[in-house]
């Protein structure tokens, strides 16, 4: 009894000092939350951003919403400290966005819990629906599973982490799978092609749909240091292109073909990425021709110098698909094209989508739904 007495004594006496707590911190008040952003019928959008000490706000993109509002657009201050704007009406599809205040870094909308991880700071992002179904519109239908996996690099001597999607089904059953290496963009981390990229909702669709073949999906770091810049007083690391290559054959395929179920042949092995990841994957497929049936570069090229020595007759041998798509509004689309215009002069079997848009994962999300259904069909 005494232990009771003693216990609701102390429930009541942390009730009353959590009841006497001072005023909310005006940094986490989130009555001065406001509504953003805010998409309306229309397909315009409005931002809105609390902070009634600043001069300056400006909505920004990189590109995300730029590829719409083309510039950044300032914002303008009510007499709450509510800075907006509205823009649009614009297309229907996927934005990424963030604010640029009083001159500083790009930081993502406090309103939106909605992010794009990357490199450098997350940006916030929303989706403008449209009439028609989006590869990533999230239905009811079985889904696959993302693990994270952890591990120690010997080849650079710190952490990583690789992200794997699994298909339905795979934990109760005993298929083994052909694998997808899915690479990110320069800025981009492990989680972008799930988080930002939903990979996952486009494989899950595609196969409710019976476009795809199951397949395991592995999305590893791309980059060598993962910090943008280094700390004072330490020596600066650089994003070697040969590092990623041994990083991924010598430790992330190592450890997918020891922990997952999956099919070790070439013929069940394919690479893809975007920007970045679409240059590492040309260079990285065409050195590992022996372990590589599949390509495909997103929004980029890879080294001509590379492909142009390269033996047509070998190329159609060895890739049963060779991928490459970009926009007509990228700032790299002429270096892609003549990727494109390169292969075809060589004479080497490939698949060339030109699509509208720029650099941006509206389009690399339908590359992935367009690659996807071609692979392991043999």
């Amino acid at each position: 009894m005494r232990l009771r007495f003693v216990i609701a004594l102390c429930c009541i006496a942390a009730g009353a000092a959590y009841s006497q707590r001072g005023p909310t911190p005006y940094y986490e008040d989130t009555n001065n939350v406001p509504v953003s952003p805010e998409v309306h019928a229309d397909r315009s959008v409005t931002f809105r951003l609390f902070a009634p000490k600043a001069s300056e706000v400006v909505l920004m993109g990189s590109p995300g919403i730029l590829e719409v509002i083309r510039k950044p657009m300032p914002l303008q201050r009510d007499d709450k400290g509510v800075w907006s704007v509205t823009v649009g009406p614009i297309p229907p599809g996927f934005y990424t966005y963030g604010y640029a205040i009083d001159g500083g870094l790009r930081m993502p909308d406090p309103s939106n819990p909605n992010l794009e991880l990357r490199r450098w700071g997350p940006t916030s992002l929303f989706i403008v629906p449209g009439g028609e179904t989006a590869p990533i519109e999230e239905r009811h239908v079985p889904h696959g599973s993302v693990h994270v996996e952890f591990y120690d690099s010997t080849n650079l001597n710190a952490q990583r982490m690789v992200y794997v999607y699994t298909p339905p089904g795979y934990e109760s059953g005993k298929q083994k799978y052909p694998v997808l290496y899915l690479l990110h963009g320069n800025g981009q981390i492990e989680a972008s092609w799930t988080w930002t990229g939903r990979a996952n909702v486009i494989m899950d669709n595609l196969l409710a749909d019976g476009k795809v073949k199951p397949m395991v999906v592995v999305m590893p770091y791309g980059h060598v240091p993962r910090e943008i810049k280094p700390a004072p007083n330490t020596p600066p690391s650089t994003n070697d292109p040969a590092a990623i290559e041994k990083e991924l054959l010598t430790a992330v395929k190592p450890l997918v073909e020891r922990k997952y179920r999956v099919l070790t042949d070439r013929k069940h092995r394919a690479i893809g990425g975007l920007s970045m990841g679409a240059g590492q994957s040309m260079s990285i497929g065409l050195h590992n021709l022996d372990q590589f049936a599949y390509i495909a570069a997103f929004s980029g090229g890879g080294n001509r110098t590379d492909w142009e020595k390269a033996d047509a007759a070998m190329l159609n041998q060895k890739l049963k698909v060779l991928w490459i798509g970009c926009g007509t509004e990228d700032p790299g689309y002429n270096g892609v094209k003549a990727m494109d215009d390169l292969l075809t002069k060589k004479n080497v079997k490939h698949v060339w989508n030109q699509s509208g848009g720029g650099h941006s994962w509206p389009n690399w999300q339908v590359y992935l739904s367009k690659y996807a259904p071609l692979l392991f069909r043999n």
